[in-house]
């Protein structure tokens, strides 16, 4: 069984849970138990500062799986379209986590100033050995308190940019498992703009995550964003076929 997390909201992304859950289910050569992540199980969470309804409770599966065995995590936002079994299996080598090297993603020291790139690892794709992850992921009762960055507390010296230190801690997975808008975005890129990087092939993309809130095709309600149509024409009609299916089907837990 294949332990899945997918952080949400309340009731604002249900379009997006369907397609999810059904795209997982379809592709599994392996049973899934998926759960999601909603604000209303964690009523005394300060989530005051989050980009989003869910964004710190990703960091609770480790504690939520008794720190055993393995675990999946996924923001709502995201379309499977490969065995996700594949992904589950990855070796770790021996670290923590599973993560897609984003070479654009703020850091936190990177600017012309600073003189340091972007790049970070990206945690809206998880695999996370969670017996391992026990020793870098706070408790949930600090978690819950956790202001600004959604990112976990590295000690001192493991802390951004320095990606060579985090050797033994985070293993590096295909950007193909964490394709954002069905954009390349590990290295190298052509600049620092999302727009500039080269498109994926369809079949090359093996999970895909609508990072843009403003470009997503369904506009989520929670988020005051423009809205923007977005570039990639062939993924969002694979997106309205998915919708028709799940429309069709009804009942979640048929899937």
């Amino acid at each position: 069984m294949i332990n899945i997390f997918v952080g949400t909201s309340d009731n604002h992304d249900t379009f997006i849970e369907r397609i999810l859950v059904y795209t997982l289910h379809k592709n599994s050569s392996e049973p899934l138990n998926i759960r999601f992540l909603r604000p209303r199980d964690f009523p005394h969470w300060d989530r005051s500062t989050w980009g989003t309804p869910f964004t710190c409770f990703r960091y609770a599966i480790p504690h939520l799986m008794g720190y055993k065995g393995r675990a999946l995590y996924f923001d709502v936002d995201q379309t499977n379209f490969r065995d996700i079994a594949e992904l589950y299996h990855t070796d770790l080598e021996g670290s923590a986590f599973g993560m897609v090297w984003d070479a654009l993603q703020d850091n936190g020291a990177s600017g012309k100033k600073a003189g340091k790139p972007r790049g970070w690892w990206c945690d809206s794709v998880m695999v996370i050995d969670c017996e391992k992850a026990k020793k870098w992921v706070e408790t949930p009762d600090k978690i819950a308190s956790w202001k600004g960055s959604y990112k976990w507390h590295f000690p001192e010296n493991m802390g951004c940019p320095h990606r060579e230190k985090t050797d033994g801690v985070v293993k590096e997975i295909s950007y193909k498992w964490n394709c954002f808008d069905g954009r390349k975005t590990s290295q190298p890129v052509a600049s620092q703009r999302s727009e500039d990087q080269e498109d994926v092939p369809l079949h090359d993309v093996w999970h895909l995550h609508w990072t843009t809130i403003s470009s997503q095709p369904w506009h989520p309600k929670y988020h005051a964003s423009g809205k923007l149509e977005h570039h990639r024409k062939d993924l969002c009609a694979e997106l309205w076929k998915l919708a028709k299916i799940v429309h069709q089907i009804g009942n979640v837990n048929d899937y």
